[in-house]
């Protein structure tokens, strides 16, 4: 008997490189509610929905968490907003979800947080807000392999939604047969606002090139020095006034990426590096003030700034590799071509196998000539913006949503 508790509990674990104190978590969970779990009947047709996630926080699953509630809510269906922000260290910034822990009953509960994070809510909760509850794991992945440490999250979900076919490819790999894989991308919005350049102290006459990012995402993987580099080939090119800003958060957590990017730029007084907080509504003043989104990420399991650009109508140059390929083609945005090189992650979020290493001088060609040529940044801009809301509007997502939830496949 001993022994065979022994073997379950190991297999509750992550890889064996994992230290001891990485694993205990793992252990709490299962030991909580792992070793009993069952997958629970289905609950009725009108069950309320719980979404637990970073409804508070200023960051990019944030606003993924928050753009569900919408979406579900447009469907009239009971929804119930888990902020589990402060829960797993974030700050609570704004006044959106609530941190209490969500009533008992029948519920589906869909908790958008990775698989790490979601070991550690049960082992913090001890499991009740998913005792009886059909529990649906929303997942985002960057790259072709999802990590070997989520594979003892299978055992907590019935089923695992993610933001992209690209993220849906990685997690079907290791998915068990009974755990259904869907793909329910986010829903992008965007506050409809005039350009306001002087409010973000930008210049009236330069084209101002957007390129944003979470240094917490890792720098090596969202690729600012590539997007820099670039930017300084389109300038060599004889591209006319124009001014890159980057858009960051996370600045106070990754010090060293902050100061590899600050040593990149330099003296340069045609860049400029945002480090502060900024609400969702500002964010968007942001994108309407300015003329081309630049993303020359090596991979995204979806990419919901570029995103975001493409619903404001903006102008895309952006790497043709991942997850946004989902929404975005050679039509409503230009597609960076690459090629395929080891991954390399010095802040070590990321290891194993390959990811794009996008063609700087093709982006630095694409981005002078949208730089000198207004009109074709506006017909982009205006293609952009149709591909975003046939398949990223609100309405769309929130009929893929109600689907999923009845187990129907897409329309």
């Amino acid at each position: 008997m001993i022994k065979q508790l022994k073997r379950l509990v190991w297999r509750a674990l992550p890889g064996a490189s994992h230290a001891l104190s990485t694993r205990l978590p793992y252990v709490r969970a299962w030991l909580a509610y792992g070793w009993n779990r069952r997958s629970p009947p289905a609950p009725p047709a009108e069950a309320p929905v719980i979404v637990a996630g970073f409804h508070g926080a200023v960051l990019g699953l944030g606003e993924a968490t928050r753009g569900l509630v919408r979406a579900l809510r447009l469907k009239d269906r009971e929804t119930i907003a888990w902020d589990i922000s402060e829960r797993l260290g974030h700050a609570r910034r704004l006044d959106e979800g609530d941190p209490v822990l969500p009533p008992a009953g029948p519920a589906v509960l869909i908790v958008q947080v990775n698989p790490v994070e979601l070991i550690h809510l049960i082992d913090q909760t001890r499991g009740a807000p998913f005792v009886g509850r059909r529990t649906i794991g929303y997942w985002a992945w960057e790259l072709p392999r999802m990590p070997r440490a989520w594979r003892p999250a299978f055992r907590y979900v019935d089923e695992v939604w993610t933001l992209s076919e690209f993220g849906a490819e990685a997690i079907r790999r290791d998915a068990p047969r009974r755990v259904k894989v869907r793909v329910a991308p986010l829903a992008v919005e965007v506050d409809p606002q005039p350009a306001d350049r002087a409010r973000f102290g930008l210049p009236a006459d330069a084209v101002v090139v957007l390129a944003g990012f979470d240094f917490r995402s890792s720098i090596a993987r969202k690729n600012p020095l590539g997007a820099l580099e670039a930017f300084r080939r389109a300038r060599a090119l004889g591209a006319g006034p124009a001014l890159l800003v980057f858009k960051t958060v996370g600045a106070e957590a990754a010090p060293e990426a902050v100061a590899t990017l600050r040593a990149a730029i330099g003296e340069a007084d045609d860049v400029v590096l945002l480090t502060e907080a900024m609400s969702p509504r500002d964010k968007d003043g942001l994108v309407a003030s300015c003329d081309i989104l630049l993303s020359l990420h090596r991979a995204e399991g979806f990419g919901l700034f570029p995103a975001e650009a493409m619903a404001a109508g903006k102008a895309v140059v952006a790497t043709g590799w991942s997850g946004n390929l989902d929404f975005m083609d050679a039509e409503s945005a230009v597609l960076v071509p690459s090629r395929p090189t080891p991954v390399r992650d010095p802040q070590g979020l990321y290891a194993g196998g390959d990811w794009a290493e996008p063609d700087l001088d093709f982006a630095a060609r694409a981005l002078a000539r949208l730089i000198d040529d207004p009109a074709e940044r506006a017909a982009l801009g205006a293609r952009a913006r149709r591909a975003a809301a046939e398949r990223l509007s609100l309405p769309a997502v929130a009929t893929i949503v109600a689907r999923a939830l009845k187990d129907e496949e897409p329309a």
